[in-house]
């Protein structure tokens, strides 16, 4: 190996490691071997204060990291890996391969579509082979995470209601239309279960479960008579569009 390729190869695996603080993805990075950094780190003073410094950045930032996906988008992947920001449990912080049994970008999105369809954080983790305690304690640590959760929840609450509606109106209905993605088997009791579990952290009615309601407040009340408005309208207007769909197929027919 040349001393050029010696500067380069150094260089990408310093500028990697800045970026993931994680030693083996940098050293993949730039194809060299761990013996090959720990070699130079034991013989080249210089060269270990430029790794020390690398992950010291590293961590800096990805310890203001919001969610468990890299930022820069070339760290998303390696080598058909996902990567994900790893750093509980008392380890450092740093860029490093998602694991079976982990959280990932992809088991956020799996786990999310089943919240936004039963508002069921059991059903959601049962679907991707996950804990409830290892949810609420992702939940707690992603900022962003804990967003898109609460988006779910709302997403969820709107389509149980606008179910149970639409089934109490089209209860001798002939024709049946399924939605994009349906909604699990339940019974009304369940739904009617799930929406009051919920109607506090939507809605803004009543108290949390488990405490007692205090008297109404006004404001909660209008805002979700105008939240029940716009879910209304965002459902005739998908009703709308399927209308539209279903009469260019016959009109293509």
């Amino acid at each position: 190996m040349t001393a050029k390729f010696t500067a380069a190869r150094r260089y990408l695996f310093l500028r990697v490691l800045a970026q993931t603080g994680n030693q083996t993805l940098a050293a993949e990075q730039a194809k060299v071997s761990r013996s090959w950094v720990h070699l130079h780190q034991s013989t080249d003073p210089d060269f270990r204060r430029r790794m020390d410094a690398a992950i010291a950045a590293a961590k800096a930032r990805l310890d203001g990291a919001t969610g468990p996906r890299p930022s820069d988008k070339r760290l998303r992947w390696h080598d058909g890996d996902e990567l994900v920001v790893r750093g509980s449990n008392g380890r450092r912080t740093q860029v490093a391969r998602s694991r079976l049994k982990q959280w990932s970008p992809r088991v956020e999105t799996r786990f999310l579509a089943v919240l936004a369809s039963t508002c069921n954080v059991k059903a959601a983790c049962a679907e991707v082979g996950l804990t409830a305690a290892s949810a609420y304690g992702h939940r707690q640590r992603w900022p962003v995470f804990m967003q898109r959760w609460d988006e779910a929840i709302e997403n969820g609450y709107i389509r149980l209601e606008a179910a149970l509606v639409e089934n109490a109106a089209n209860l001798y209905a002939q024709e049946d239309y399924p939605l994009d993605a349906p909604l699990p088997n339940m019974t009304t009791a369940q739904a009617i279960h799930l929406l009051h579990m919920h109607k506090h952290g939507v809605l803004g009615i009543g108290k949390r479960p488990g405490r007692l309601a205090g008297p109404p407040d006004m404001d909660a009340v209008r805002k979700s008579i105008m939240r029940k408005i716009e879910a209304i309208a965002t459902h005739d207007e998908r009703e709308a569009a399927r209308k539209a769909r279903r009469e260019a197929r016959k009109v293509g027919a």
